[in-house]
């Protein structure tokens, strides 16, 4: 059964109903078509689906997308600030 939780991501307010079993990771790519945060091992081992959580680094494959409610999250479309892309963008 899907619940409805809000969050920040990249600076803007979402809600979203998410399954109790999927990852954030799902949630970014599938249900907010955030698909800067790219998929890779699922075992937390590549490294290429990190994001920020409250100004944090964490792999978004292992976090679960109810343990963001009423977090912030910034994903690589995020990080620019104005028309100049983040070092990290580019």
């Amino acid at each position: 059964m899907k619940r409805l939780l809000g969050l920040t991501v990249n600076g803007l307010p979402r809600e979203v109903a998410v399954d109790p079993n999927r990852t954030l990771l799902e949630m970014l790519r599938e249900d907010l078509a955030l698909t800067g945060t790219k998929h890779g091992c699922e075992l937390g081992e590549c490294g290429c689906c990190a994001v920020l959580l409250d100004g944090k680094p964490v792999l978004s494959c292992l976090v679960l997308g109810l343990a963001v409610e009423g977090r912030e999250v910034t994903t690589v479309e995020g990080m620019a600030r104005g028309p100049a892309l983040h070092p990290l963008q580019d």
